[in-house]
């Protein structure tokens, strides 16, 4: 059993364990992909009339192993590294609340709520269903690289969200003085203006609503300079944030090779490592390629030699210009 457990868990966490890991979390990506295209298929009525009991069955059988897994990812939580999950009672109970086992109860959730809660709008509920989708960050390197950024960037997000709120609401409360007495219908009230002042802060200018006066059209620019602006910065916010985190993981992975050719040597078990790494921490291997170029070339500018005096080992470092002499290690 804990023999079981424990490959259950490189299998499905670390996703390693040979071909019937790839195996699995090959078709749990499948399956996955099939139910979003199976939810956006049947809301072609036509279609799913036609097609009721297939996709009764595929969404039976879909959510009898999405619960499976799970469960089992609650049972296996206890063999990771994390001491925060050690534990067999509290660390499960860490795990279940944690982002990615939310995303596993949101993936079946729907149908247990349609199946002891029969008024709840089904339609809601099957749309509810493309939450699957997030269970991809699992295996896709670059969702979980953008996630990592939404949360460390997250202070910065929700300052730039409250200065754009604050933007709209300013926008509909100066229309609404402007031009609500002109065209009460449509800027009558503030709540009536949030519609224009939300499309004109984003620069999107649907053209449904527009003022008529000189001083609303004059206001009407300035929103609209004001707003391309203000409604860049989340986006400058998660590019800057996206450069730092892949320029950190870059360093990280940077080090790892400086550790393993502190001899001068890499090697097959210290490239196989840096391989893995590389995967885990989601950088390309182009710019993999890049570091190692660049530390092997610092590594050729260096000389391995013992001190005259104390016989010590020493790494003289000598890149154009300037020597560095340091303890070798060996």
């Amino acid at each position: 059993m804990l023999r079981a457990r424990q490959w259950l868990y490189l299998a499905l966490e670390v996703q390693k364990g040979g071909a019937w890991a790839t195996f699995l979390n090959h078709f749990l990506m499948v399956l996955v992909v099939a139910n979003v295209v199976a939810v956006v298929v049947e809301s072609e009525h036509a279609i799913y009339e036609a097609y009721a009991p297939f996709f009764e069955w595929f969404e039976v059988c879909s959510v009898a192993i999405f619960t499976l897994e799970y469960v089992l990812r609650a049972w296996i939580c206890v063999e990771s590294e994390h001491i925060a999950f050690q534990h067999p009672m509290r660390g499960r109970i860490r795990y279940l609340l944690s982002p990615m086992a939310l995303v596993d109860l949101v993936a079946v959730l729907p149908f247990y709520l349609s199946l002891f809660f029969g008024l709840v709008d089904l339609r809601v509920l099957r749309s509810l269903r493309l939450l699957r989708l997030l269970k991809l960050t699992r295996y896709s390197h670059s969702l979980a690289l953008l996630l990592a950024v939404l949360r460390q960037e997250a202070d910065n997000l929700i300052s730039a969200l409250f200065i754009l709120c604050m933007l709209v609401l300013l926008s509909a409360t100066g229309i609404y003085l402007v031009e609500g007495h002109i065209q009460p219908d449509k800027f009558g009230s503030i709540p009536r203006a949030l519609w224009w002042s939300a499309v004109t802060v984003a620069t999107v200018g649907y053209g449904d609503v527009v003022p008529v006066t000189l001083v609303g059209k004059v206001f009407s620019g300035t929103i609209i300079i004001t707003g391309i602006a203000i409604a860049a910065l989340p986006a400058a916010i998660l590019a800057s944030g996206m450069i730092n985190e892949l320029k950190r993981r870059r360093e990280s992975f940077r080090f790892e090779l400086v550790r393993a050719m502190e001899n001068g040597k890499l090697d097959f078990g210290g490239l196989r490592y840096l391989e893995k790494m590389r995967v885990k921490i989601g950088i390309s291997r182009a710019d993999a390629r890049l570091v190692f170029e660049e530390v092997k070339q610092e590594t050729r500018l260096q000389t391995y030699t013992n001190c005259p005096h104390c016989a010590q080992p020493l790494v003289i470092k000598h890149p154009p210009g300037h020597i560095h002499v340091r303890p070798a290690k060996r």
